[in-house]
């Protein structure tokens, strides 16, 4: 397992995975006798003052996504009359895109450039994303499942080759703006931020109106969509990377990292104080 885990530490990619299952598996179970520690809560949101807004995410996990959306709807006059609205990434590990979209409208001021990504077709990734599709059609229909197999067409006739999710490398999104929105937006972002984290951090810093602060992000952005890969060894999981972003080679962020656009050192203990006072200034 050391060697393996050296070998795959030479890649410097966090989206590469090796687990030892037989050590889950044997791992002593915890007493029940023992007080859990209350789990910190991975949404929620507060009226700091009647002009700035606060809402906390740290995770884009799929089970967050219905969750996020209702946060949104709850607040939305509280976000739309705000002056400032602070977003609190850190911590945030990723997910998925599809959490953060409902936050879009309130902090863009213009359409952002989006880079396409490369699958490498495999036997491995065709069968999951047909999978995955089959498990969520509505119904058992021969024509819905003649449509997912013509979609992974291109994928099974490229197998060992890289394949461009779409039809263009540059996709300008054009989000439709809500018509009250807050005028300054704040994004607290630390070193563990990653993944579809960064994603947000890329796609948000393209606003006029946003600023990111703290420090660099992890840097696990330029590789993506992890799936278990079989290597003939049961008690070992293996998960890697499927497709990766157009920007390589020339924008690479792997082991580099987001930048903010104003860093904060140590000397600073409470960002979100920092934050309000940069808002009121």
């Amino acid at each position: 397992m050391r060697l393996l885990q050296e070998y795959l530490d030479f890649f410097h990619d966090e989206h590469i995975v090796l687990d030892d299952l037989s050590k889950k598996k044997n791992a002593p179970q915890t007493s029940t006798e023992t007080p859990k520690a209350e789990p910190e809560e991975e949404i929620s949101s507060k009226s700091i003052s009647p002009d700035i807004f606060y809402i906390k995410i740290s995770s884009f996990g799929y089970e967050n996504i219905a969750p996020f959306k209702e946060l949104i709807e709850k607040n939305k006059e509280k976000i739309e009359s705000s002056k400032g609205l602070i977003i609190d990434v850190r911590n945030n590990g990723g997910g998925t895109d599809d959490v953060y979209q409902p936050l879009l409208p309130y902090i863009l001021t213009n359409p952002i450039r989006i880079m396409s990504v490369e699958f490498f077709a495999t036997q491995t990734l065709v069968n999951g994303l047909r999978d995955y599709a089959i498990k969520n059609i509505k119904q058992d229909s021969l024509n819905e499942v003649k449509r997912i197999d013509e979609d992974l067409r291109e994928y099974r006739e490229n197998i060992g080759k890289f394949v461009l999710y779409g039809d263009k490398k540059v996709i300008i999104d054009t989000i439709v703006l809500n018509k009250k929105s807050p005028q300054q937006v704040i994004i607290l972002a630390n070193r563990n931020v990653a993944s579809s984290a960064e994603n947000f951090l890329f796609s948000s810093r393209q606003s006029k109106k946003v600023k990111i602060m703290g420090t660099p992000s992890m840097g696990a952005l330029d590789y993506g969509s992890i799936r278990e890969f079989k290597f003939g060894c049961d008690n070992y999981q293996l998960l890697l990377p499927t497709y990766r972003s157009t920007r390589l080679p020339q924008y690479p962020i792997d082991n580099i990292g987001i930048q903010p656009d104003i860093y904060l050192d140590e000397s600073i203990s409470d960002w979100i104080d920092f934050a309000v006072r940069y808002i009121n200034e």
